[in-house]
């Protein structure tokens, strides 16, 4: 008998010290105050203390994400959202432009000893918001991994952050904002993604910072004020697959050395004031899906045929009011005859349109030329001719030049619509796919 109480004696005490265990709070009190003071610091007017009373790991707001530790013991944020995305993202929304003090104020760095992941979307949108952060350098955990600044452009003043106060940073994206300066200039060794892009960042493209750039495969500095040459050390970021440096006042000539880059599938160069034309060097892009030059009107030269032939996986090309001159050679029908888009409209080209390019599987853009020409076997060889100011080749010689959208089909799998005027070109596969990436892996 004595046994058996013995036995339940212990029974109780293990139920009752398990019981006690599971009272406790996993998430430490210091993390547990610093969750409450950020919620508070974005949305002041909601209860969020009376809402959410207990262990935030356990049971609180969408948005903040916990990990355990090496022994099961204790729980930690790793991981920061804000700003109201959908339904299924739905992170506490922001109401106080004092947020951004968030990220110059050392809150977050104090609080949370293992945070890898901040996000912040539409947090700072309107008029009321636009407070310039502190010219302070950004105060953030040295543990932070993914930096993700989304559609927030009364956030202003400058990105003041380093590879020294942040070095295990692999994501940096900072997009549709108000921050301006200069990029950084130092290298960020361990940065997988590096987008700043949708901003007001003036000045060059450190060379300091490409050259530290190693592993950097999604490189976008897009939609800024960037001026000056694009560095030839871009061409040693061998593992790049995406490269945008569209939109700016970028100019030069393109480098030779972005031949070099093999596993890149997005090429954007596009809106810049580049010349020289297009380097014949670019056929080392072996893996290159997508290549737009577009709207470098002083690029000049003639359409580089003899380069694409070796691209046989690229599926769209903007040559669109590029300063190309000449002929459109025969052999490019050969080889672009798999791609879905070819600009090649607002140029100086002349001459008849070669019959390949009725057997290409996409669409050719050419209005706006100097005196291009539809000839008797082109109309032969197009299954489904559509051509629009365009003239034959047996026209009067002294027709002038057309500024109306032409759209030459070719045989497409599906009926299409007819073309708007000047259509624009199909959505950039890379940009979406790294967006949706984003929310995903950070939701």
């Amino acid at each position: 008998m004595r046994m058996i109480l013995g036995r339940l004696l212990v029974v109780a005490v293990l139920a009752a010290a398990a019981a006690a265990a599971e009272s406790e709070p996993r998430l430490p009190a210091a993390e547990q105050e610093g969750v409450y003071a950020v919620l508070e610091a974005v949305n002041p007017g909601f209860p969020w203390r009376a809402s959410f009373p207990d262990d935030l790991c356990l049971a609180g707001p969408h948005g903040v994400s916990c990990d355990d530790d090496d022994g099961g013991n204790k729980s930690h944020v790793v991981g920061i959202s804000l700003g109201y995305v959908s339904d299924f993202s739905a992170n506490p929304s922001c109401a106080a432009p004092s947020a951004a003090t968030l990220l110059t104020s050392g809150l977050l760095a104090a609080s949370f000893p293992r945070l890898r992941s901040l996000f912040v979307y539409g947090c700072f949108v309107g008029d009321d918001d636009a407070r310039p952060l502190p010219p302070l350098p950004w105060r953030l955990p040295p543990t932070l991994q993914d930096l993700v600044l989304v559609n927030n452009p009364a956030l202003t003043g400058r990105l003041t952050i380093s590879a020294a106060s942040l070095p295990l940073l692999r994501r940096l994206v900072v997009a549709s904002s108000g921050l301006s300066g200069d990029l950084p200039s130092t290298p960020f060794p361990r940065l997988e993604q590096l987008v700043l892009s949708g901003s007001r960042f003036a000045g060059r493209i450190p060379s300091a910072l490409v050259q530290g750039l190693a592993n950097v495969k999604i490189l976008d500095l897009s939609s800024n004020l960037l001026a000056g040459g694009i560095p030839r050390a871009i061409g040693g970021l061998t593992q790049l697959v995406k490269l945008d440096l569209s939109s700016n006042t970028l100019a030069g000539p393109i480098p030779g050395e972005l031949g070099g880059l093999a596993s890149l599938e997005l090429l954007d160069l596009s809106n810049n004031r580049l010349t020289g034309g297009v380097p014949a060097a670019l056929r080392g892009m072996t893996a290159i899906k997508e290549m737009y030059l577009s709207g470098n009107r002083r690029l000049g030269g003639r359409v580089p045929a003899d380069m694409f032939a070796g691209l046989k996986g690229i599926s769209a090309v903007g040559l669109s009011d590029a300063g190309l001159t000449g002929t459109i050679p025969a052999s490019l029908g050969e080889s672009l005859r798999n791609v879905t888009y070819l600009g090649l409209d607002g140029n100086l080209l002349e001459g008849e349109v070669p019959p390949a390019l009725a057997k290409m599987a996409g669409r050719v853009r050419l209005h706006g030329n100097r005196a291009v020409c539809i000839s008797p076997e082109f109309l032969a060889g197009a299954p489904r001719p559509r051509i629009a100011g365009v003239p034959s080749c047996n026209a009067t010689q002294a027709a002038p030049v057309t500024r109306r959208p032409v759209v030459m089909p070719v045989p497409l799998a599906s009926a299409e619509k007819p073309a708007a005027a000047a259509p624009p070109p199909p959505m950039r596969i890379g940009s979406c796919v790294v967006v949706a990436m984003l929310l995903l892996m950070l939701s």
